[in-house]
């Protein structure tokens, strides 16, 4: 669903992604697992049409993101790690709005606005301006938005951000939900419990390499840890490769 090929992205002589390749299938939870600054949210933004790779290409659904940025664009709800909110509106014209750019009826607009304002725990503040709204809130407005247009493909950068373990848990449980239902996911986070806990198979990134990659499982066993928390300190202080290949795997320092 989602081909990655030999991605490198630089701003100037700043390398943030280098030679990335990646295969993230049809109803996968693909975790990228990295610290600030690793190259998740440029990997995310490049996936999406939001930036474009220096070298090599990007397909999503069989769709070149270079060369047509909106038909991918229409297939993916991307959640920023900073999402942007009118703060002047309403939560309720926030998703009007999202939904009438995502050219949603508006019998469906003012179902989905009812449905994810309870769901999210909203329907008291929807009618309120955003810039009222604590950073939890908002969060939760924003992956109401990302959600809205029921899409193909979630992009999710740092999603459990600002939220209290209720929500955190609430998300998952939407996320596994939507992967059955044949939903691509693509997450990005620094906190290993909501990878190893959610994901099908993981990304481990470091300055901007892809350092590891596999199941929980492939990557403990890869690197001799006892947890993913472990492994991703193996992998990130060695800075070497770790790969699985039809159930083998080497490391490349």
């Amino acid at each position: 669903m989602i081909e990655i090929q030999n991605v490198t992205r630089l701003y100037g002589k700043t390398v943030a992604v280098s030679k990335l390749d990646l295969n993230i299938h049809r109803g996968e939870i693909f975790g990228l697992l990295g610290s600030n600054g690793a190259g998740k949210s440029t990997t995310m933004k490049m996936v999406c049409g939001l930036l474009k790779p220096t070298n090599g290409t990007i397909h999503v659904g069989g769709i070149d993101v270079r060369n047509n940025p909106l038909a991918v664009k229409a297939k993916i709800g991307y959640l920023p790690e900073n999402a942007q909110l009118y703060e002047r509106l309403t939560g309720k014209e926030n998703l009007e709005l999202i939904g009438a750019l995502r050219k949603l009826s508006s019998n469906l607009i003012e179902e989905r606005i009812e449905y994810y304002s309870e769901k999210l725990g909203l329907e008291k503040h929807i009618f309120s301006e955003v810039g009222s709204y604590s950073k939890g809130m908002k969060q939760r407005l924003a992956i109401a938005q990302t959600l809205i247009h029921d899409p193909e493909v979630l992009v999710l950068d740092e999603p459990a951000s600002g939220l209290d373990p209720r929500y955190v848990k609430l998300l998952k449980e939407w996320i596994r939900k939507l992967a059955r239902t044949g939903c691509t996911i693509i997450l990005s986070t620094h906190i290993t419990e909501i990878a190893a806990s959610l994901c099908d198979r993981i990304g481990i990134i470091n300055n901007g390499r892809l350092g590891g990659i596999g199941t929980v499982s492939d990557l403990m066993i890869a690197t001799n840890s006892k947890n993913l928390e472990d492994c991703f300190v193996s992998i990130v202080e060695s800075d070497a490769t770790t790969e699985i290949t039809e159930g083998r795997f080497y490391r490349t320092d």
